[in-house]
Protein backbone atom coordinates (compact mmCIF):
# COMPACT_ATOMS: atom_id res chain seq x y z
CA UNK A 1 0.00 0.00 0.00
CA UNK A 2 2.66 2.77 1.14
CA UNK A 3 3.87 1.87 -2.20
CA UNK A 4 1.28 2.33 -4.22
CA UNK A 5 1.19 6.02 -2.37
CA UNK A 6 4.41 6.62 -2.90
CA UNK A 7 4.46 6.20 -6.64
CA UNK A 8 1.08 8.06 -6.88
CA UNK A 9 2.66 10.64 -5.26
CA UNK A 10 5.33 10.95 -7.81
CA UNK A 11 2.74 10.79 -10.62
CA UNK A 12 1.00 13.77 -9.08
CA UNK A 13 4.44 15.76 -8.93
CA UNK A 14 5.56 14.83 -12.73
CA UNK A 15 2.09 15.78 -13.86
CA UNK A 16 2.22 19.36 -12.57
CA UNK A 17 5.47 19.77 -12.29
CA UNK A 18 7.44 20.78 -15.50
CA UNK A 19 4.61 18.98 -17.79
CA UNK A 20 4.03 21.32 -20.84
CA UNK A 21 0.05 21.96 -21.74
CA UNK A 22 -0.69 19.87 -24.33
CA UNK A 23 -2.00 22.37 -26.80
CA UNK A 24 2.01 23.30 -26.66
CA UNK A 25 2.28 19.46 -29.04
CA UNK A 26 -0.97 19.35 -30.24
CA UNK A 27 -1.81 23.13 -31.01
CA UNK A 28 -4.98 25.09 -30.03
CA UNK A 29 -7.98 22.97 -29.25
CA UNK A 30 -11.49 24.01 -28.91
CA UNK A 31 -13.35 21.18 -26.94
CA UNK A 32 -16.85 20.78 -27.88
CA UNK A 33 -17.95 17.69 -26.28
CA UNK A 34 -16.87 15.70 -23.10
CA UNK A 35 -17.50 12.03 -22.22
CA UNK A 36 -17.40 10.93 -18.83
CA UNK A 37 -17.39 7.27 -17.79
CA UNK A 38 -16.20 4.87 -14.69
CA UNK A 39 -14.16 2.11 -15.12
CA UNK A 40 -15.21 -0.82 -13.10
CA UNK A 41 -12.23 -0.34 -10.69
CA UNK A 42 -13.87 2.45 -9.74
CA UNK A 43 -15.30 2.18 -6.36
CA UNK A 44 -16.88 5.07 -5.14
CA UNK A 45 -19.10 5.56 -1.77
CA UNK A 46 -21.24 8.11 -4.16
CA UNK A 47 -22.19 8.65 -6.97
CA UNK A 48 -18.58 9.93 -8.01
CA UNK A 49 -19.34 9.56 -11.78
CA UNK A 50 -22.54 11.69 -12.22
CA UNK A 51 -20.47 14.24 -10.02
CA UNK A 52 -17.33 14.40 -12.84
CA UNK A 53 -20.26 14.96 -15.37
CA UNK A 54 -21.40 17.77 -14.30
CA UNK A 55 -18.30 19.50 -13.58
CA UNK A 56 -16.06 18.30 -16.46
CA UNK A 57 -18.27 19.53 -18.98
CA UNK A 58 -19.26 23.14 -17.55
CA UNK A 59 -15.67 23.62 -16.81
CA UNK A 60 -13.99 22.72 -20.37
CA UNK A 61 -16.71 22.67 -23.23
CA UNK A 62 -16.18 26.24 -24.94
CA UNK A 63 -13.65 27.52 -22.88
CA UNK A 64 -11.07 27.82 -25.29
CA UNK A 65 -10.14 28.63 -28.79
CA UNK A 66 -8.60 26.34 -31.26
CA UNK A 67 -9.50 23.11 -33.82
CA UNK A 68 -12.73 21.22 -32.35
CA UNK A 69 -12.03 18.23 -30.52
CA UNK A 70 -13.91 16.22 -28.06
CA UNK A 71 -12.72 14.79 -24.72
CA UNK A 72 -13.31 11.43 -23.22
CA UNK A 73 -12.52 10.98 -19.55
CA UNK A 74 -12.78 7.41 -17.69
CA UNK A 75 -12.68 7.29 -14.33
CA UNK A 76 -10.40 4.97 -13.79
CA UNK A 77 -9.55 4.50 -9.64
CA UNK A 78 -10.64 6.69 -6.64
CA UNK A 79 -8.57 6.22 -3.06
CA UNK A 80 -9.77 7.59 0.59
CA UNK A 81 -7.63 8.65 2.65
CA UNK A 82 -6.28 6.01 5.27
CA UNK A 83 -6.07 6.01 8.97
CA UNK A 84 -3.21 4.50 9.26
CA UNK A 85 -1.27 5.34 6.23
CA UNK A 86 -2.08 9.12 7.24
CA UNK A 87 -0.48 8.33 10.45
CA UNK A 88 2.71 6.79 9.53
CA UNK A 89 3.77 8.14 5.89
CA UNK A 90 0.89 10.47 5.05
CA UNK A 91 -2.05 10.51 2.60
CA UNK A 92 -4.88 12.27 0.70
CA UNK A 93 -7.91 11.34 -1.12
CA UNK A 94 -7.05 10.96 -4.88
CA UNK A 95 -9.50 10.30 -8.34
CA UNK A 96 -7.32 8.92 -11.32
CA UNK A 97 -8.67 8.84 -14.68
CA UNK A 98 -7.80 8.91 -18.02
CA UNK A 99 -8.36 11.59 -20.58
CA UNK A 100 -8.46 10.96 -24.37
CA UNK A 101 -8.73 14.08 -27.11
CA UNK A 102 -10.38 13.60 -30.04
CA UNK A 103 -10.75 15.35 -33.78
CA UNK A 104 -13.94 15.91 -34.92
CA UNK A 105 -13.21 12.51 -37.31
CA UNK A 106 -12.72 10.73 -34.37
CA UNK A 107 -8.84 10.05 -34.74
CA UNK A 108 -6.63 10.27 -31.48
CA UNK A 109 -4.89 12.92 -31.10
CA UNK A 110 -3.42 12.03 -27.72
CA UNK A 111 -3.97 10.55 -24.50
CA UNK A 112 -3.43 11.09 -20.72
CA UNK A 113 -3.08 10.41 -17.31
CA UNK A 114 -4.77 12.55 -14.55
CA UNK A 115 -4.91 12.79 -10.75
CA UNK A 116 -6.47 15.07 -8.05
CA UNK A 117 -6.24 15.02 -4.48
CA UNK A 118 -7.78 16.26 -1.41
CA UNK A 119 -6.70 16.85 2.09
CA UNK A 120 -3.31 15.47 1.31
CA UNK A 121 -1.73 19.02 3.48
CA UNK A 122 -3.19 17.35 7.29
CA UNK A 123 -1.26 13.89 8.44
CA UNK A 124 -0.50 12.47 11.75
CA UNK A 125 -2.76 11.84 14.55
CA UNK A 126 -4.73 13.95 13.05
CA UNK A 127 -4.53 13.58 9.78
CA UNK A 128 -5.55 10.19 10.75
CA UNK A 129 -8.72 11.81 12.91
CA UNK A 130 -9.68 13.44 9.56
CA UNK A 131 -9.95 10.19 7.47
CA UNK A 132 -12.02 8.76 9.67
CA UNK A 133 -14.44 11.41 10.18
CA UNK A 134 -14.62 12.79 7.09
CA UNK A 135 -17.75 12.91 4.91
CA UNK A 136 -17.19 11.32 1.86
CA UNK A 137 -20.04 12.86 0.12
CA UNK A 138 -18.04 16.08 0.42
CA UNK A 139 -14.64 14.33 -0.15
CA UNK A 140 -16.24 12.80 -3.91
CA UNK A 141 -17.31 16.42 -4.89
CA UNK A 142 -14.46 18.14 -4.22
CA UNK A 143 -12.60 15.34 -6.15
CA UNK A 144 -15.08 15.74 -9.05
CA UNK A 145 -13.99 19.86 -8.97
CA UNK A 146 -10.26 19.45 -8.76
CA UNK A 147 -10.25 16.33 -11.63
CA UNK A 148 -12.40 19.23 -13.80
CA UNK A 149 -9.17 21.69 -12.64
CA UNK A 150 -6.73 19.52 -13.54
CA UNK A 151 -7.19 18.59 -16.93
CA UNK A 152 -8.30 21.64 -18.07
CA UNK A 153 -4.62 22.73 -16.45
CA UNK A 154 -3.05 19.68 -17.98
CA UNK A 155 -4.60 20.45 -21.39
CA UNK A 156 -4.14 24.12 -21.52
CA UNK A 157 -1.56 25.40 -18.73
CA UNK A 158 -4.55 27.08 -16.99
CA UNK A 159 -7.90 27.51 -15.94
CA UNK A 160 -10.78 29.78 -16.99
CA UNK A 161 -11.99 30.10 -13.97
CA UNK A 162 -13.53 28.79 -10.68
CA UNK A 163 -14.67 25.14 -11.33
CA UNK A 164 -18.86 24.82 -10.66
CA UNK A 165 -20.03 22.96 -7.49
CA UNK A 166 -21.52 19.66 -8.25
CA UNK A 167 -24.82 18.31 -6.71
CA UNK A 168 -25.63 14.90 -5.86
CA UNK A 169 -29.22 13.55 -7.30
CA UNK A 170 -31.42 13.40 -4.08
CA UNK A 171 -32.44 9.95 -3.89
CA UNK A 172 -36.28 9.87 -4.82
CA UNK A 173 -38.86 8.55 -1.81
CA UNK A 174 -40.56 5.30 -2.91
CA UNK A 175 -43.42 6.00 -4.57
CA UNK A 176 -46.52 5.22 -1.39
CA UNK A 177 -49.25 3.08 -3.86
CA UNK A 178 -52.98 5.16 -3.51
CA UNK A 179 -55.35 3.45 -1.31
CA UNK A 180 -57.52 1.33 -3.25
CA UNK A 181 -61.32 1.49 -2.89
CA UNK A 182 -63.28 -1.15 -1.71
CA UNK A 183 -64.98 -2.85 -4.43
CA UNK A 184 -68.87 -2.50 -4.23
CA UNK A 185 -71.23 -5.29 -2.79
CA UNK A 186 -72.63 -7.19 -5.34
CA UNK A 187 -76.85 -6.46 -6.07
CA UNK A 188 -78.52 -9.18 -4.25
CA UNK A 189 -81.30 -11.19 -5.99
CA UNK A 190 -83.84 -9.02 -7.19
CA UNK A 191 -87.04 -9.68 -4.92
CA UNK A 192 -89.96 -12.07 -6.61
CA UNK A 193 -92.77 -10.64 -7.84
CA UNK A 194 -96.31 -10.61 -5.52
CA UNK A 195 -98.75 -12.83 -6.81
CA UNK A 196 -101.91 -11.05 -7.04
CA UNK A 197 -104.36 -11.98 -4.02
CA UNK A 198 -107.54 -13.93 -5.10
CA UNK A 199 -110.85 -12.42 -4.77
CA UNK A 200 -112.16 -12.50 -1.33
CA UNK A 201 -115.72 -15.07 -1.87
CA UNK A 202 -118.78 -13.29 -1.54
CA UNK A 203 -117.30 -10.53 -3.74
CA UNK A 204 -119.09 -9.40 -6.87
CA UNK A 205 -118.74 -11.93 -9.62
CA UNK A 206 -117.46 -14.87 -7.53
Amino acid sequence: MFRTIAATLGLVALLSGCAKPLVDTTGPLAIRRVEVTAAPTLKADTDLLSLARQTLPSQLVGAHEGKPATLDVTLTEVHYKNPLASLLVGDDNRLSALGVLRGEDGREITRFNAVTMDQGAINGIAGAVISVAQDRARVDRALARGLASSIEGQIYGKTTGKVMTPELAAKSAPAVAAPVAPAPKAAGPAPKPLAPKAPARGAAGV
